[in-house]
């Protein structure tokens, strides 16, 4: 199904211009917005903006161009399952994504790379990665808070002299 709707061009100065781009939905898409637009009151055009802009929101980092290595991390721990199977991601497009013209104290390691890949496939696949790379037990149901933990502890809340080898 081909879906026509206005969206708001997000351009400073230009706030209230608006801009109509086409989808193609399945049918099964589109009865679940009309569905979510019905039961919330709002126009199926409405449901879809505020899809857009909440993923939007949470990938921001993405559409930052200065935004590479390691402060790209928190988006792929958080939403890195969904975006690696919904856009088919492997471990030489993240290094591409993540690490870019990436200063190399700044970049993230291959090896995370593929565990970053890996958590869109079998949970078993994932955690015997990660086990490996920490070196110590995870507890089974827990892997996505180990998983979080592994990389929020390695890049994001490491001291700066950890950083820089010091």
């Amino acid at each position: 199904m081909l879906l026509e709707m206005n969206s708001t061009s997000g351009a400073a100065g230009s706030e209230n211009r608006t801009k109509t781009v086409s989808l193609r939905l399945t049918e099964a898409e589109h009865a679940k917005i009309r569905e979510i637009a019905a039961r919330l009151g709002a126009a199926e055009s409405a449901v879809i903006r505020y899809a857009i802009r909440s993923m939007i929101n949470r990938l921001a980092p993405l559409h930052e161009a200065d935004t590479s290595g390691f402060s790209l991390i928190p988006v792929f721990v958080e939403h890195g399952a969904e975006l690696s199977r919904y856009f088919d991601l492997d471990a030489s497009r993240l290094e591409r994504i993540i690490n870019g013209e990436e200063k190399e104290t700044q970049q993230v390691e291959k090896e995370d790379l593929v565990l970053l890949a890996m958590s869109g496939l079998a949970e078993t696949k994932v955690h015997a990665k990660l086990r490996e790379l920490q070196e110590t037990s995870i507890e089974q149901g827990d892997l996505p808070a180990s998983l979080r933990n592994y990389f929020y502890d390695k890049y994001i809340y490491q001291t700066s002299v950890e950083k820089t080898g010091d």
